[in-house]
């Protein structure tokens, strides 16, 4: 289990905390993997769906040529709502590049998961990737545990 306690710095008015946390996986068929996560405190009470498709319509943008192989909401074990999207993407070299995102909005705040994988590691990493995602338990909930 891995929490996040390292430090405290005060932000002046104006300035907004928009971590992004990195976690580094295995090496697999010539990639390095890892998990980015990004936390928006702004999320506010935004639909899922709507916060999910102003983040699908930047990455799209953001990568030319790229397609939509997978999009849904879905249930975590738990019952917490996730939006998953599943880009392919052909950026150089006829390498073929699958990157999944997932959202999801708890307490107000968003969370987004992104994630690169080849056509076999999707299948494998990507389990490990649904698993790390799975394990997420925001501070606010895990007051709420204890």
């Amino acid at each position: 289990m891995k929490t996040n306690n390292q430090f405290t710095v005060n932000l002046p008015d104006g300035w907004n905390d928009a971590t992004v946390h990195l976690f580094m996986g295995p090496e697999d068929s010539g990639r390095q993997h890892m998990i980015s996560m990004a936390i928006d405190n702004e999320a506010g009470d935004t639909e899922l769906y709507d916060y999910a498709q102003e983040r699908i319509e930047l990455a799209l943008e953001s990568m030319q040529g790229a397609e939509i192989v997978k999009e849904e909401e879905k249930s975590l074990p738990d019952g917490r709502a996730i939006y998953e999207c599943v880009f392919k993407w052909i950026p150089q070299d006829d390498m073929i590049i699958f990157k999944k995102q997932v959202f999801m909005i708890v307490g107000g705040v968003g969370y987004t998961f992104f994630a690169d994988f080849s056509k076999k590691t999707i299948k494998t990493i990507g389990n490990q990737v649904d698993a790390i995602i799975n394990s997420l338990i925001p501070s606010s909930t895990q007051e709420n545990r204890e």
